[in-house]
Parts: C-alpha cells; structure tokens; sequence
C-alpha cells in the first residue's frame, strides 16, 4: 500500500471518529435532565458491579437516588476505618441529623445486610442519644453493634421494637412507648422529647421504618428521616403523616 494511500486511511478513520464522537455529543445534548439522569444512574449501578458492589446495595438507588455516591463510592469507602465519634453536640436537645447510608459506616454489616439497607432504628436511636445527652461515641454504628449483641435484630434484619426502650436505658434515658393524640405529642414535642415512631407503608417506605420526630408547631412537624435528606429537610401537616404511624416512642432525659 503506497505511503498516501495510508494517510487517507488514517485520515478517514479520524474523521470517522471525530463525526462519531460528535454526533454523541449531539444526542447527550438533545437529552432532557430526567433522560440525562436516567443514564448517569445507570453508568454507577455498571461501575458498582464491576467492583463487586452488593446488589442490596446498588438497589438503594431505587429507592432514593440520594444514595447515588454512596453507591459510587463503594469501592473507594467500604474499608475504610470507621469513625469511633460523630461530629460535635451540645447535648442541649438539638437532635442532629445522621444518615443510615452515611460513607462513614454505611457499608458496615447489620445482621446479614447493611447499616445502609437496614439500620434505621439504630441511626434513629443514634440521633436522639447524641442530641439528648452529649454523648459522640453513639454513633449509628455503636447503637448497629449493640442491637446485634443483645439480639434484637431478627432473621430478616429488622430491629425489634424493644432495641429502643434497651439502648435508652443503656444511656441514661427514659423511652416511653404509646401511642399518643396531637396534642399530647405537640406538648411532648415543645418540651424537647424527640419521639420516635415505627412507620406503615406511605410517604417514609414501602414496608417498614423508623423516623424521629423533632418539632411541632401550628400543626407541622419537623422529622429527621434516617434514609433521605429531602424528608427531613421539609415539614409535614401531621395530619398527613399521622395515620401512616405504627408506634410511637418519646424519649426523654432520664
């Protein structure tokens, strides 16, 4: 093959590529943000298995595409030491927010799942214990490990009810299980007793769950979801929310 021969063979796989390189460019610019979304989940849920991600992890995205970086970041954070305080409180009441799909223990075992897919109870206690007393070191994964040694964690990975009348104790707390009428909770709420409640199917899940109650105020409640960072970043009629409420748990200083 003569030397100019070649050069037009080059020279038209370049041009080949740089046409098909941009009428790519033209396509991703033609997709709508939904369609653009829809892609960028897909590209992580094939890099995640790629590098051997759990499957009950990938699936998290499903359920809130919030978690998209935690599932990202599977292979970068799962060996990562795992963090013995959160971050500062003051102990005052201000109860923080944690989420059970935090990089910092997320990715940890809970039974024979994860903190991320099933540890909403523990994060939930987590929550209250730091806000209520000060204490850092109780940390979702603290509160994970002493559901398991104590056993109230069942076969399918759910945390039993009396994990939160247990753990309270454990820290100096009062857990007062009942279930009570909008005004004894917005009182209880106003006194700075955050409540915890085991949540039906509805706005929270599609099975089981467990949230903080925060605040009320003229009818609104405020509520730390350990699962997604839109629920606890807005407020709630509690008329809307009131029915999809299972138990109620109202955590107090001893």
């Amino acid at each position: 093959m003569h030397y100019a021969d070649q050069q037009r063979i080059q020279e038209e796989a370049r041009q080949k590529k740089e046409d098909c390189q941009k009428e790519q460019e033209a396509r991703e610019q033609q997709l709508t943000p939904e369609e653009k979304k829809a892609q960028e989940i897909a590209a992580v849920k094939e890099q995640a298995r790629a590098e051997g991600c759990p499957e009950e992890i990938i699936g998290l995205i499903d359920q809130n595409e919030e978690t998209l970086d935690f599932v990202r970041d599977y292979a970068e954070n799962k060996d990562k030491p795992i963090p013995e305080t959160v971050e500062t409180s003051t102990g005052n009441g201000a109860i923080p927010h944690f989420l059970q799909w935090d990089e910092r223990w997320g990715y940890s075992s809970y039974g024979t799942s994860t903190i991320a897919s099933s540890g909403c109870g523990p994060t939930c206690m987590s929550m209250v214990i730091v806000g209520l007393t000060g204490d850092t070191t109780a940390t979702p994964y603290r509160l994970a490990k002493y559901s398991e040694e104590n056993g109230f964690i069942d076969e399918e990975n759910n945390t039993y009810w009396a994990f939160l009348d247990s753990a309270a104790r454990q820290w100096g707390l009062t857990c007062q299980e009942g279930m009570m009428d909008e005004g004894i909770l917005a009182a209880e709420l106003q006194a700075g007793h955050p409540v915890i409640c085991s949540m039906l199917p509805g706005d929270f899940t599609d099975g089981g769950h467990f949230i903080v109650l925060t605040g009320y105020e003229n009818g609104q409640v405020t509520v730390n979801d350990p699962f997604s960072i839109s629920n606890t970043e807005k407020t709630w009629n509690y008329s809307d929310i009131s029915g999809q409420i299972k138990e109620m748990w109202t955590v107090s200083r001893g």
